[in-house]
Protein backbone atom coordinates (compact mmCIF):
# COMPACT_ATOMS: atom_id res chain seq x y z
CA UNK A 1 0.00 0.00 0.00
CA UNK A 2 1.23 3.71 -1.05
CA UNK A 3 3.83 3.39 -2.90
CA UNK A 4 3.68 6.47 -4.68
CA UNK A 5 6.77 8.40 -3.91
CA UNK A 6 9.58 9.29 -6.33
CA UNK A 7 12.80 11.53 -5.04
CA UNK A 8 12.93 15.16 -5.52
CA UNK A 9 16.25 17.04 -5.00
CA UNK A 10 16.81 19.27 -2.57
CA UNK A 11 16.86 23.04 -3.35
CA UNK A 12 19.99 24.75 -3.66
CA UNK A 13 21.26 26.69 0.02
CA UNK A 14 21.16 30.43 -0.76
CA UNK A 15 23.51 31.17 2.42
CA UNK A 16 26.02 34.01 2.43
CA UNK A 17 27.41 32.70 6.05
CA UNK A 18 30.13 30.59 4.57
CA UNK A 19 29.73 27.27 2.77
CA UNK A 20 27.67 24.11 3.83
CA UNK A 21 26.49 24.91 7.53
CA UNK A 22 29.00 27.68 8.30
CA UNK A 23 26.61 29.54 10.20
CA UNK A 24 27.83 31.56 13.30
CA UNK A 25 25.45 32.25 16.13
CA UNK A 26 24.99 35.87 14.87
CA UNK A 27 23.45 34.97 11.56
CA UNK A 28 21.21 32.63 13.08
CA UNK A 29 19.99 35.25 15.42
CA UNK A 30 19.16 37.19 12.70
CA UNK A 31 17.11 34.78 10.76
CA UNK A 32 15.23 33.63 13.94
CA UNK A 33 14.98 36.98 15.13
CA UNK A 34 13.66 37.96 11.69
CA UNK A 35 10.71 35.16 10.95
CA UNK A 36 9.57 35.63 14.76
CA UNK A 37 9.43 39.12 14.81
CA UNK A 38 11.71 40.02 18.06
CA UNK A 39 15.10 40.19 18.93
CA UNK A 40 16.24 37.14 20.02
CA UNK A 41 20.13 38.10 20.84
CA UNK A 42 19.54 38.27 24.41
CA UNK A 43 17.79 35.07 24.85
CA UNK A 44 20.58 33.24 26.34
CA UNK A 45 19.68 29.32 27.31
CA UNK A 46 15.60 30.82 27.43
CA UNK A 47 14.31 28.20 25.42
CA UNK A 48 11.75 29.62 22.32
CA UNK A 49 8.15 28.32 22.72
CA UNK A 50 6.78 27.76 19.24
CA UNK A 51 3.82 26.10 17.97
CA UNK A 52 3.69 23.58 15.33
CA UNK A 53 3.03 25.80 12.64
CA UNK A 54 5.59 28.51 13.48
CA UNK A 55 8.21 25.35 14.39
CA UNK A 56 7.38 24.58 10.47
CA UNK A 57 7.45 27.98 9.02
CA UNK A 58 11.13 28.78 11.01
CA UNK A 59 12.31 25.29 9.60
CA UNK A 60 11.85 25.97 6.32
CA UNK A 61 13.51 29.74 6.60
CA UNK A 62 16.66 28.20 7.96
CA UNK A 63 16.91 25.23 5.39
CA UNK A 64 16.55 27.72 2.74
CA UNK A 65 18.54 30.17 4.43
CA UNK A 66 21.43 27.72 5.27
CA UNK A 67 21.35 25.12 3.07
CA UNK A 68 20.31 22.35 6.00
CA UNK A 69 17.89 20.28 7.22
CA UNK A 70 15.97 21.21 10.21
CA UNK A 71 13.08 19.14 10.54
CA UNK A 72 10.31 21.00 12.06
CA UNK A 73 10.04 18.59 15.49
CA UNK A 74 13.19 19.78 16.51
CA UNK A 75 11.81 23.09 17.33
CA UNK A 76 8.98 22.42 18.78
CA UNK A 77 8.47 21.59 23.20
CA UNK A 78 11.02 24.68 23.68
CA UNK A 79 14.53 24.89 22.10
CA UNK A 80 17.36 27.80 23.01
CA UNK A 81 19.24 29.61 20.31
CA UNK A 82 22.23 27.65 21.12
CA UNK A 83 20.54 24.29 20.07
CA UNK A 84 19.08 25.91 16.74
CA UNK A 85 22.66 27.02 15.98
CA UNK A 86 23.87 23.57 16.74
CA UNK A 87 21.20 22.25 14.39
CA UNK A 88 21.89 24.33 11.50
CA UNK A 89 25.74 23.18 11.89
CA UNK A 90 25.05 19.45 12.35
CA UNK A 91 21.90 18.64 10.16
CA UNK A 92 22.32 17.87 6.07
CA UNK A 93 19.39 18.74 3.84
CA UNK A 94 17.06 15.95 2.74
CA UNK A 95 16.04 15.37 -0.43
CA UNK A 96 12.18 16.27 -1.11
CA UNK A 97 9.40 13.90 -1.71
CA UNK A 98 7.73 14.00 -5.04
CA UNK A 99 4.07 11.59 -4.39
CA UNK A 100 1.73 10.63 -6.93
CA UNK A 101 -1.23 11.10 -4.74
CA UNK A 102 -3.33 8.63 -6.07
CA UNK A 103 -0.67 5.82 -5.75
CA UNK A 104 -0.91 7.07 -2.05
CA UNK A 105 -4.71 6.15 -1.72
CA UNK A 106 -4.56 2.98 -3.77
CA UNK A 107 -6.56 0.48 -1.78
CA UNK A 108 -4.48 -3.08 -1.12
CA UNK A 109 -5.25 -5.33 -3.65
CA UNK A 110 -6.23 -8.12 -1.46
CA UNK A 111 -8.57 -5.87 0.48
CA UNK A 112 -10.08 -4.37 -2.59
CA UNK A 113 -10.57 -7.96 -4.30
CA UNK A 114 -12.69 -9.06 -0.63
CA UNK A 115 -14.94 -6.33 -0.64
CA UNK A 116 -18.14 -8.44 -2.35
CA UNK A 117 -17.69 -11.45 -0.20
CA UNK A 118 -20.26 -10.43 2.53
CA UNK A 119 -24.26 -10.96 1.30
CA UNK A 120 -26.04 -7.66 1.83
CA UNK A 121 -29.59 -7.90 2.75
CA UNK A 122 -31.87 -4.85 3.71
CA UNK A 123 -30.19 -2.47 5.65
CA UNK A 124 -31.33 -2.50 9.44
CA UNK A 125 -31.17 0.57 12.15
CA UNK A 126 -28.92 0.15 14.60
CA UNK A 127 -30.11 -0.73 17.63
CA UNK A 128 -29.33 -1.44 21.29
CA UNK A 129 -28.05 -5.07 20.63
CA UNK A 130 -25.50 -3.65 17.82
CA UNK A 131 -22.72 -2.00 18.73
CA UNK A 132 -20.13 0.70 17.07
CA UNK A 133 -16.33 0.86 17.43
CA UNK A 134 -14.60 4.25 18.54
CA UNK A 135 -11.19 5.51 18.11
CA UNK A 136 -9.53 8.58 19.33
CA UNK A 137 -12.13 8.71 22.07
CA UNK A 138 -9.64 10.72 24.62
CA UNK A 139 -8.97 13.87 22.41
CA UNK A 140 -10.81 17.09 22.63
CA UNK A 141 -13.46 16.14 19.72
CA UNK A 142 -12.78 12.55 21.08
CA UNK A 143 -14.26 12.90 24.19
CA UNK A 144 -17.29 15.39 23.20
CA UNK A 145 -18.15 12.13 20.39
CA UNK A 146 -18.21 9.52 22.54
CA UNK A 147 -20.35 11.88 25.44
CA UNK A 148 -22.70 12.03 22.39
CA UNK A 149 -22.74 8.44 21.54
CA UNK A 150 -23.61 7.45 25.26
CA UNK A 151 -26.13 9.94 25.44
CA UNK A 152 -28.08 8.49 22.53
CA UNK A 153 -31.65 7.09 23.64
CA UNK A 154 -31.51 3.86 22.30
CA UNK A 155 -28.57 3.85 21.09
CA UNK A 156 -25.81 1.06 20.04
CA UNK A 157 -23.30 0.40 22.54
CA UNK A 158 -19.80 1.95 22.39
CA UNK A 159 -16.59 0.16 22.10
CA UNK A 160 -13.51 2.17 22.76
CA UNK A 161 -10.24 1.22 21.27
CA UNK A 162 -7.17 3.05 23.73
CA UNK A 163 -3.31 3.21 23.74
CA UNK A 164 -3.08 1.83 27.68
CA UNK A 165 -1.19 -1.57 29.56
CA UNK A 166 -4.65 -2.91 29.96
CA UNK A 167 -8.35 -2.88 29.71
CA UNK A 168 -8.69 -1.20 33.04
CA UNK A 169 -6.15 0.97 32.90
CA UNK A 170 -7.85 2.10 29.18
CA UNK A 171 -11.09 2.47 30.62
CA UNK A 172 -9.23 4.81 33.24
CA UNK A 173 -7.98 6.97 30.81
CA UNK A 174 -11.53 7.36 28.90
CA UNK A 175 -12.88 8.56 32.63
CA UNK A 176 -10.48 10.57 33.36
CA UNK A 177 -11.05 12.42 29.56
CA UNK A 178 -14.67 12.91 30.46
CA UNK A 179 -14.43 14.34 33.79
CA UNK A 180 -11.71 16.47 32.72
CA UNK A 181 -13.68 17.83 29.81
CA UNK A 182 -17.42 17.98 32.05
CA UNK A 183 -19.40 15.24 30.05
CA UNK A 184 -19.00 12.48 32.22
CA UNK A 185 -22.08 10.81 33.07
CA UNK A 186 -23.79 7.56 34.56
CA UNK A 187 -23.83 6.02 30.89
CA UNK A 188 -19.69 6.08 31.16
CA UNK A 189 -19.98 2.99 33.91
CA UNK A 190 -22.86 1.16 32.31
CA UNK A 191 -22.41 -1.91 29.94
CA UNK A 192 -23.51 0.29 26.96
CA UNK A 193 -19.43 1.52 27.52
CA UNK A 194 -16.89 -0.96 26.70
CA UNK A 195 -13.00 -0.17 26.73
CA UNK A 196 -10.37 -2.26 25.32
CA UNK A 197 -6.53 -1.72 25.28
CA UNK A 198 -5.18 -1.54 21.86
CA UNK A 199 -3.22 0.62 19.59
CA UNK A 200 -4.33 1.97 15.91
CA UNK A 201 -0.83 1.72 14.49
CA UNK A 202 -0.60 -1.73 15.07
CA UNK A 203 -2.70 -5.00 12.53
CA UNK A 204 -6.10 -5.32 13.40
CA UNK A 205 -5.52 -2.41 16.42
CA UNK A 206 -3.57 -4.73 18.43
CA UNK A 207 -6.48 -6.55 19.15
CA UNK A 208 -6.22 -10.50 19.42
CA UNK A 209 -8.43 -12.46 17.74
CA UNK A 210 -10.17 -13.86 21.28
CA UNK A 211 -10.82 -10.28 22.29
CA UNK A 212 -12.31 -9.71 18.99
CA UNK A 213 -14.49 -12.14 19.15
CA UNK A 214 -15.66 -12.00 22.18
CA UNK A 215 -16.18 -8.25 21.99
CA UNK A 216 -16.30 -7.01 18.46
CA UNK A 217 -19.22 -9.46 17.11
CA UNK A 218 -22.20 -7.07 17.58
CA UNK A 219 -19.49 -4.10 15.95
CA UNK A 220 -21.74 -2.69 12.60
CA UNK A 221 -20.01 0.96 12.81
CA UNK A 222 -16.01 2.16 13.29
CA UNK A 223 -15.98 5.51 13.58
CA UNK A 224 -12.06 6.34 13.26
CA UNK A 225 -11.32 9.60 14.80
CA UNK A 226 -7.64 9.03 16.00
CA UNK A 227 -5.46 10.74 13.67
CA UNK A 228 -1.29 12.77 14.87
CA UNK A 229 -2.57 15.91 14.49
CA UNK A 230 1.12 17.91 14.32
CA UNK A 231 0.90 20.88 11.49
CA UNK A 232 5.00 20.66 11.89
CA UNK A 233 5.20 16.62 10.47
CA UNK A 234 5.59 15.95 7.00
CA UNK A 235 3.17 13.78 5.34
CA UNK A 236 5.72 10.74 5.62
CA UNK A 237 5.96 10.98 9.45
CA UNK A 238 2.31 11.37 9.60
CA UNK A 239 1.34 8.84 7.01
CA UNK A 240 1.57 5.23 9.12
CA UNK A 241 -0.77 6.65 11.80
CA UNK A 242 -3.03 8.85 9.49
CA UNK A 243 -3.10 6.88 6.81
CA UNK A 244 -2.48 3.58 7.27
CA UNK A 245 -4.62 3.07 10.34
CA UNK A 246 -7.55 4.31 8.07
CA UNK A 247 -6.39 0.84 6.25
CA UNK A 248 -6.22 -1.21 9.45
CA UNK A 249 -9.70 0.02 10.25
CA UNK A 250 -10.87 -0.87 6.86
CA UNK A 251 -9.33 -4.18 7.15
CA UNK A 252 -10.91 -4.84 10.37
CA UNK A 253 -14.41 -3.95 9.35
CA UNK A 254 -13.93 -6.36 6.47
CA UNK A 255 -12.55 -9.28 9.08
CA UNK A 256 -15.81 -8.49 11.08
CA UNK A 257 -17.78 -8.66 8.08
CA UNK A 258 -16.66 -12.18 6.68
CA UNK A 259 -16.71 -13.33 10.74
CA UNK A 260 -20.23 -12.01 11.72
CA UNK A 261 -21.85 -11.82 8.23
CA UNK A 262 -23.44 -8.79 8.38
CA UNK A 263 -22.10 -5.43 6.72
CA UNK A 264 -20.14 -3.18 8.94
CA UNK A 265 -19.97 0.65 7.90
CA UNK A 266 -16.32 2.67 8.41
CA UNK A 267 -17.00 6.37 8.99
CA UNK A 268 -13.60 8.14 8.83
CA UNK A 269 -13.31 11.88 10.28
CA UNK A 270 -11.13 13.80 8.40
CA UNK A 271 -10.51 17.86 8.61
CA UNK A 272 -12.38 20.79 6.13
CA UNK A 273 -8.82 21.68 5.77
CA UNK A 274 -9.33 19.49 2.93
CA UNK A 275 -11.27 21.86 1.55
CA UNK A 276 -8.78 24.83 1.49
CA UNK A 277 -10.83 27.46 3.40
CA UNK A 278 -12.40 28.19 0.14
CA UNK A 279 -16.39 29.84 -0.06
CA UNK A 280 -18.70 27.70 -2.04
CA UNK A 281 -21.79 29.10 -1.69
CA UNK A 282 -23.46 27.98 -4.98
CA UNK A 283 -21.68 24.25 -5.00
CA UNK A 284 -23.52 21.11 -4.07
CA UNK A 285 -21.22 20.40 -1.92
CA UNK A 286 -17.67 21.30 -0.40
CA UNK A 287 -14.88 20.00 -2.88
CA UNK A 288 -11.31 19.02 -1.95
CA UNK A 289 -8.57 20.81 -2.95
CA UNK A 290 -7.09 19.87 -6.29
CA UNK A 291 -4.52 17.16 -6.84
CA UNK A 292 -2.20 19.78 -8.31
CA UNK A 293 -2.25 21.56 -4.46
CA UNK A 294 -1.65 19.08 -2.36
CA UNK A 295 2.26 19.19 -2.67
CA UNK A 296 1.31 22.69 -0.84
CA UNK A 297 -0.49 21.66 1.65
CA UNK A 298 1.00 20.60 5.01
CA UNK A 299 1.69 17.34 5.79
CA UNK A 300 -1.35 16.67 8.31
CA UNK A 301 -3.50 18.15 5.43
CA UNK A 302 -1.96 15.78 2.49
CA UNK A 303 -2.69 13.10 4.55
CA UNK A 304 -6.34 13.51 5.37
CA UNK A 305 -6.46 14.17 1.09
CA UNK A 306 -5.54 10.70 0.91
CA UNK A 307 -7.16 9.11 3.01
CA UNK A 308 -10.34 11.25 1.47
CA UNK A 309 -9.00 9.46 -1.98
CA UNK A 310 -8.93 6.12 0.10
CA UNK A 311 -12.49 5.71 1.10
CA UNK A 312 -13.83 6.93 -2.40
CA UNK A 313 -11.66 4.00 -3.99
CA UNK A 314 -12.61 1.30 -1.05
CA UNK A 315 -16.44 2.24 -2.33
CA UNK A 316 -15.64 2.17 -5.89
CA UNK A 317 -14.45 -1.44 -5.00
CA UNK A 318 -17.11 -2.82 -3.27
CA UNK A 319 -19.21 -1.10 -5.96
CA UNK A 320 -17.73 -3.05 -8.57
CA UNK A 321 -18.06 -6.37 -6.51
CA UNK A 322 -21.84 -5.38 -6.24
CA UNK A 323 -21.57 -4.05 -2.93
CA UNK A 324 -23.40 -0.74 -1.66
CA UNK A 325 -20.77 2.37 -0.62
CA UNK A 326 -20.23 1.72 2.70
CA UNK A 327 -17.38 3.96 4.09
CA UNK A 328 -18.35 7.78 4.50
CA UNK A 329 -16.11 10.63 4.98
CA UNK A 330 -16.75 13.75 8.12
CA UNK A 331 -14.69 16.78 7.40
CA UNK A 332 -14.85 19.15 11.10
CA UNK A 333 -13.77 22.62 10.37
CA UNK A 334 -12.59 25.04 12.61
CA UNK A 335 -13.65 23.58 16.10
CA UNK A 336 -14.61 25.45 19.18
CA UNK A 337 -16.11 25.43 21.95
CA UNK A 338 -19.13 23.81 23.89
CA UNK A 339 -22.25 25.78 23.20
CA UNK A 340 -23.30 25.08 26.70
CA UNK A 341 -20.04 24.78 28.83
CA UNK A 342 -17.48 26.49 26.61
CA UNK A 343 -15.04 23.82 27.31
CA UNK A 344 -12.42 24.27 24.94
CA UNK A 345 -9.09 23.90 23.59
CA UNK A 346 -7.81 26.74 24.58
CA UNK A 347 -4.48 26.41 22.57
CA UNK A 348 -6.08 26.50 19.06
CA UNK A 349 -5.47 28.82 16.70
CA UNK A 350 -9.10 30.51 16.41
CA UNK A 351 -9.30 30.59 20.15
CA UNK A 352 -5.25 32.19 20.49
CA UNK A 353 -6.86 35.15 17.97
CA UNK A 354 -9.79 35.79 20.09
CA UNK A 355 -7.87 35.92 23.47
CA UNK A 356 -4.91 38.24 21.83
CA UNK A 357 -7.35 40.55 20.22
CA UNK A 358 -9.37 40.57 23.14
CA UNK A 359 -5.97 41.46 25.32
CA UNK A 360 -4.30 44.16 23.12
CA UNK A 361 -7.83 46.05 22.66
CA UNK A 362 -7.49 45.75 19.01
CA UNK A 363 -7.90 43.47 15.35
CA UNK A 364 -6.22 43.85 12.20
CA UNK A 365 -8.27 44.98 8.94
CA UNK A 366 -8.35 42.18 6.60
CA UNK A 367 -8.44 41.77 2.91
CA UNK A 368 -12.05 40.29 3.23
CA UNK A 369 -13.89 41.72 6.43
CA UNK A 370 -16.45 40.19 5.46
CA UNK A 371 -15.00 36.40 5.50
CA UNK A 372 -16.71 33.81 7.87
CA UNK A 373 -14.70 33.32 10.92
CA UNK A 374 -15.89 29.43 11.22
CA UNK A 375 -16.81 28.42 14.97
CA UNK A 376 -17.96 24.95 14.17
CA UNK A 377 -18.90 24.18 18.28
CA UNK A 378 -17.87 20.95 19.49
CA UNK A 379 -20.83 19.35 20.90
CA UNK A 380 -22.50 20.30 17.48
CA UNK A 381 -19.73 18.46 15.51
CA UNK A 382 -19.69 15.53 17.93
CA UNK A 383 -23.37 15.08 17.57
CA UNK A 384 -23.49 15.47 13.60
CA UNK A 385 -20.34 12.71 13.26
CA UNK A 386 -22.55 10.48 15.48
CA UNK A 387 -25.88 11.13 14.83
CA UNK A 388 -25.31 10.53 10.74
CA UNK A 389 -22.44 8.03 10.95
CA UNK A 390 -24.99 5.78 12.72
CA UNK A 391 -27.65 6.73 10.03
CA UNK A 392 -25.63 5.51 7.29
CA UNK A 393 -24.70 2.22 9.03
CA UNK A 394 -28.07 2.03 9.61
CA UNK A 395 -29.29 2.64 5.56
CA UNK A 396 -31.59 5.72 7.26
CA UNK A 397 -30.07 7.04 3.71
CA UNK A 398 -30.95 5.52 0.62
CA UNK A 399 -28.04 6.66 -1.58
CA UNK A 400 -26.59 6.12 -5.44
CA UNK A 401 -24.24 3.22 -5.02
CA UNK A 402 -21.73 5.01 -6.57
CA UNK A 403 -21.36 7.92 -3.71
CA UNK A 404 -19.06 8.22 -1.20
CA UNK A 405 -21.30 9.95 1.55
CA UNK A 406 -19.48 12.65 2.54
CA UNK A 407 -20.25 15.67 5.48
CA UNK A 408 -18.06 18.83 5.53
CA UNK A 409 -19.04 19.89 9.33
CA UNK A 410 -17.42 23.74 9.24
CA UNK A 411 -20.65 25.69 10.51
CA UNK A 412 -21.57 27.81 7.34
CA UNK A 413 -23.48 30.08 9.62
CA UNK A 414 -20.56 31.53 11.56
CA UNK A 415 -19.90 35.54 12.08
CA UNK A 416 -18.12 37.20 9.27
CA UNK A 417 -15.27 38.99 10.74
CA UNK A 418 -16.59 42.77 11.13
CA UNK A 419 -18.98 41.07 12.99
CA UNK A 420 -17.49 39.04 15.05
CA UNK A 421 -15.18 41.85 16.10
CA UNK A 422 -18.47 43.91 16.76
CA UNK A 423 -19.84 41.51 19.08
CA UNK A 424 -16.60 41.24 20.69
CA UNK A 425 -16.46 45.06 21.07
CA UNK A 426 -12.76 44.94 20.11
CA UNK A 427 -12.00 47.93 17.42
CA UNK A 428 -10.20 47.69 14.34
CA UNK A 429 -6.73 48.76 13.52
CA UNK A 430 -6.68 51.63 10.45
CA UNK A 431 -3.92 49.54 9.15
CA UNK A 432 -2.39 45.96 9.25
CA UNK A 433 1.02 47.94 9.49
CA UNK A 434 -0.86 49.76 12.29
CA UNK A 435 -1.77 46.63 13.90
CA UNK A 436 1.13 44.97 13.62
CA UNK A 437 3.34 48.25 15.72
CA UNK A 438 0.25 48.01 18.24
CA UNK A 439 0.89 44.13 19.06
CA UNK A 440 4.77 44.22 18.62
CA UNK A 441 4.98 47.29 20.96
CA UNK A 442 2.58 45.69 23.82
CA UNK A 443 4.97 42.59 23.44
CA UNK A 444 7.76 44.13 23.82
CA UNK A 445 6.39 45.93 27.18
CA UNK A 446 4.54 42.84 28.67
CA UNK A 447 6.42 41.50 31.34
CA UNK A 448 8.13 38.02 31.53
CA UNK A 449 5.91 36.94 34.13
CA UNK A 450 2.54 38.84 32.88
CA UNK A 451 -0.74 37.17 34.58
CA UNK A 452 -2.20 37.08 30.86
CA UNK A 453 0.73 36.70 28.30
CA UNK A 454 -0.96 37.57 24.51
CA UNK A 455 -0.64 34.21 22.95
CA UNK A 456 -0.24 35.74 19.90
CA UNK A 457 3.26 36.37 20.75
CA UNK A 458 4.21 32.38 19.38
CA UNK A 459 2.52 33.50 15.95
CA UNK A 460 4.25 37.25 15.54
CA UNK A 461 6.22 35.20 12.68
CA UNK A 462 3.42 34.41 11.01
CA UNK A 463 1.36 37.41 11.45
CA UNK A 464 4.35 39.77 9.87
CA UNK A 465 4.71 37.34 7.07
CA UNK A 466 0.47 37.47 6.14
CA UNK A 467 -2.47 38.26 8.16
CA UNK A 468 -4.61 35.59 9.52
CA UNK A 469 -6.47 33.48 7.60
CA UNK A 470 -9.65 32.71 8.04
CA UNK A 471 -13.09 31.33 5.93
CA UNK A 472 -16.13 28.54 5.55
CA UNK A 473 -16.66 26.56 2.55
CA UNK A 474 -20.41 27.93 3.68
CA UNK A 475 -22.39 25.54 0.82
CA UNK A 476 -25.70 26.39 0.90
CA UNK A 477 -27.14 23.35 -0.21
CA UNK A 478 -24.93 21.09 1.67
CA UNK A 479 -26.31 23.09 4.84
CA UNK A 480 -29.55 22.40 3.94
CA UNK A 481 -28.65 18.52 3.29
CA UNK A 482 -26.92 18.27 7.27
CA UNK A 483 -30.38 20.25 8.46
CA UNK A 484 -32.08 17.55 6.73
CA UNK A 485 -30.23 15.13 8.94
CA UNK A 486 -30.93 16.62 11.94
CA UNK A 487 -27.77 18.64 12.50
CA UNK A 488 -28.23 22.26 10.99
CA UNK A 489 -25.57 24.79 10.98
CA UNK A 490 -25.67 26.67 14.62
CA UNK A 491 -26.10 30.38 14.80
CA UNK A 492 -23.37 32.13 16.40
CA UNK A 493 -24.65 34.44 19.07
CA UNK A 494 -23.76 36.89 21.38
CA UNK A 495 -24.64 34.35 24.16
CA UNK A 496 -22.44 31.92 22.80
CA UNK A 497 -19.74 34.47 22.74
CA UNK A 498 -20.06 35.25 25.91
CA UNK A 499 -19.96 31.52 26.95
CA UNK A 500 -16.70 30.98 25.33
CA UNK A 501 -15.46 34.63 27.19
CA UNK A 502 -16.22 33.34 30.20
CA UNK A 503 -14.38 29.63 29.71
CA UNK A 504 -11.40 31.86 28.69
CA UNK A 505 -11.52 33.83 32.10
CA UNK A 506 -11.60 30.88 34.12
CA UNK A 507 -8.60 29.12 31.75
CA UNK A 508 -6.82 32.29 33.16
CA UNK A 509 -6.60 33.10 29.55
CA UNK A 510 -8.11 36.48 29.90
CA UNK A 511 -9.00 38.93 33.34
CA UNK A 512 -12.21 38.37 34.96
CA UNK A 513 -14.74 41.10 33.63
CA UNK A 514 -15.97 43.28 36.42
Amino acid sequence: WGGGVRPRPPPPATTDAGDGNAADMCAVEAAVGSLLGVDVSGLGAKPLQLDSFTAARLAGSLNKRFGCGVPPKALLRGVAMAAILNLVQTTEAVAAAAYDWEAEAAVPPELAAGMGGVPFGPAVPLGEADALLLTGATGFLGTHLLASLLAADKGPAVVCVVRAASDAAAAGRVSAALRARGVWSDAARSPKLRCLAGDVTLPGFGLSDGVVAASLASVRLVIHNAAAVNHATAYAGLKEANVGSLVRAIRLAHGLEAANRKPVHVAFVSTAGVCGRRACHDAPAPPRIEMAAVDGANGYVQGKWVAERLIENANAAARSAGAPARYSIFRPGAISGHSVTGDCNIGDSLNRYLVGFRLLGLAPPLPDMRVRVDMSPVDWVAGAIGGIATQEAGGAAPRERCETPCFTLDNGASLPYEDLLTELDVPVAPSYEAWLAELQAALEAEPEAAPHPNPLRGLLGALKAAPPSFGSTGSKAHMAHLAERGHPCPTVTPALLRTYLRRFEEEGALPRAA
